[in-house]
């Protein structure tokens, strides 16, 4: 029974000092993405790993990537797979059978979110190699398709695509996507789409001929009435 105990007590303060230094280091499980599509445009952006094989990112980056890479610092795997919902913007590439060996972030519901609460963005922002961290509050929710897009002051801007928005305590509660031309006015698309999109098949690289495009991009009047209302011109991050 000595032992037991002794063995627990370790093997609790080995899981506490991780989820400490997992809250310490936003950028632990954040990876830079380059898709490159069959005409040889490129694209930037960045994931963050939310299984051993897996990364969610933003589909407006990926959709026309023949060539997808995923980079962590002197790092580089190739996506061998890709699902994903290109109406959320929510794609979720696998590197299979090669493995990251990084953190997996924990996901937390972007419905359990209250307005003024802190939020963290972290980013690969204008395809940097070095991360870029910034703090805000998240100033508005609006539910939509299961989830809460959250609206934040979190700042970031291109190349941000698919980076992570984490809660105080390092858990990840949304993909950064896109901003409004209102200064200050950024968006994230809920983590609840991130486990939707991982088992739904989707034949990448789309047809540039046939587009599909996420709902913040659609035309003005198609838009969900939180992207209409006050919000003239939603632009997006994705290096265009």
């Amino acid at each position: 029974m000595r032992l037991s105990s002794l063995l627990y007590a370790v093997l609790a303060c080995l899981v506490t000092t991780t989820a400490t230094a997992a809250r310490a280091d936003p950028t632990a499980s954040l990876v830079r993405i380059r898709a490159v599509a069959a005409d040889g445009s490129l694209k930037l952006g960045s994931g963050v790993v939310i299984g051993p094989d897996r990364i969610a990112t933003a589909c407006h980056v990926t959709r026309r990537g023949s060539n997808i890479q995923v980079i962590h610092e002197a790092q580089r795997w190739t996506a061998t797979a890709q699902t994903g919902d290109v109406a959320h913007d929510v794609c979720v590439l696998s590197v299979a059978p090669e493995r990251l060996d990084l953190p997996v972030v924990q996901l937390r519901d972007s419905s359990e979110l209250r307005e003024g609460e802190r939020v963290t963005a972290a980013s690969f922002q204008g395809g940097r190699r070095i991360a870029t961290i910034s703090d805000g509050i998240v100033t508005a929710l609006y539910s939509y398709d299961g989830g809460d897009v959250i609206r934040t002051t979190a700042a970031f801007d291109f190349g941000s695509s698919g980076g992570a928005l984490f809660d105080a305590d390092g858990r990840l509660v949304g993909l950064l996507a896109f901003k409004a031309r209102e200064e200050n006015v950024r968006f994230a698309v809920p983590s609840e789409w991130i486990t939707a999109s991982a088992g739904t098949r989707v034949d990448f690289p789309l047809d540039p001929m046939r587009p599909q495009i996420a709902f913040w991009e659609r035309s003005f009047f198609a838009r969900p009435g939180f992207l209409t209302f006050g919000l003239l011109g939603a632009g997006a991050h994705d290096n265009r």
